[in-house]
């Protein structure tokens, strides 16, 4: 009797967490409805346009794995065309997970706002394992003091307004990507992806976040807009990267990536009281752009402060290069002198030492 009892505890202990409430097939959700205790999403849910869908603390809320395509992601999602308010608090957040035993990124599909215009609202949730942990399309919403972990990618949005703060992204396969969006980040967390940021067509402000350790780029921008002030940006492939963009940048710390700190090409650029120091390759590399670059800490790059691989010649304001001698900060600069195809760097009265910290933001959240 004992062994079978223990046998029947094993058994239970494999299989999904039995569901208070549970959604099969292709559902839809035609009033307003609230949800606590455990939920299982077994096939793709719909919630019509001007339904709202509450999430109380403490709620999980877990999907099937279902591949009809065989590309190994998983299909069960819920379809958010009204309004989506899922508040957990720090005690009780809302987990959004897989009901597998052993689940991986991608086994189910998203939180996913479509043309969904009213004001979505993520709060203490954790969201794991999902192809698109929050995705949106023609959309807004909010996420605030949340953790998204393991997914293929945590953010994706197109034609979108999204807020995002005090979340920690980790250990994702991407961080955020998006197109045609206007995004601000404030006080997040984002590492251990291939790519942190992607973007085109968008406008991004950047505000107090920690970007580390992602495998590629931290920030990777196409003709979009950057605003960037108070950031952190350690110890990825590269740094920040913008192409055919608008970008201003004050007060970071660009320090220790295995490349480039900063790449801007053909963009127009403010470069204000930054610290760019410690990257492998070079703080700066400025190809074919146009901007001020001053009252930055250029020193202790790899192989150079700052590379012009553009045509035209780039006028410099006073920056901190480590020295003061011009045959040494002659050294750390490449242009024409070097490469002939490319213009000449000309540099003001270097400052005389590390220039005093720029702004700063409130601490992150706690890992």
């Amino acid at each position: 009797m004992t062994r079978l009892l223990c046998l029947v505890l094993l058994l239970a202990s494999c299989l999904p967490a039995i569901a208070e409430t549970r959604y099969s097939g292709e559902q839809t959700l035609w009033q307003d409805t609230v949800w606590s205790g455990d939920i299982l999403i077994d096939g793709i849910l719909t919630v019509a346009p001007g339904v709202r869908l509450e999430i109380r603390p403490g709620t999980t809320v877990r999907f099937t794995f279902f591949d009809s395509n065989g590309d190994g992601i998983g299909e069960h999602e819920i379809f958010i065309q009204g309004r989506l308010l899922a508040l957990g608090t720090a005690e009780q957040p809302i987990l959004f997970t897989s009901a597998e035993t052993a689940p991986r990124p991608g086994a189910w599909g998203a939180i996913n706002m479509m043309a969904s215009e009213d004001d979505n609202l993520l709060r203490h949730c954790v969201v794991e394992y999902a192809y698109r942990g929050f995705h949106a399309h023609f959309g807004k919403g909010r996420i605030e003091d949340s953790l998204f972990r393991r997914n293929l990618r945590a953010f994706q949005f197109q034609d979108s307004t999204v807020r995002v703060s005090r979340c920690r992204v980790l250990d994702n396969f991407n961080g955020l990507q998006f197109r045609d969006a206007t995004v601000v980040l404030e006080q997040c967390r984002i590492t251990g992806s291939q790519w942190a940021i992607r973007g085109i067509y968008s406008d991004l402000t950047l505000t107090g976040c920690l970007i580390e350790n992602n495998r590629i780029n931290a920030v990777s921008l196409r003709e979009s807009t950057l605003v960037a002030e108070a950031n952190r940006i350690i110890g990825n492939r590269r740094g920040i990267f913008l192409q055919r963009g608008k970008g201003t940048l004050r007060g970071n710390r660009i320090v220790g990536n295995a490349e480039h700190g900063t790449f801007f090409e053909d963009s127009e650029v403010i470069l204000r009281d930054n610290r760019i120091t410690a990257n492998g390759r070079a703080g700066i590399r400025w190809l074919d752009s146009q901007g001020v670059i001053a009252g930055n800490d250029l020193s202790g790059n790899g192989e150079y402060a700052l590379m012009n691989d553009g045509s035209g010649d780039l006028q410099v304001g006073s920056n901190w290069w480590g020295s003061v001698d011009e045959k040494r900060i002659d050294q750390l600069i490449r242009d024409r002198r070097d490469r002939p195809e490319t213009g000449l760097v000309r540099y003001a009265v270097p400052l005389s030492g590390k220039p005093s910290a720029g702004p700063t933001a409130t601490p992150l959240l706690p890992e």
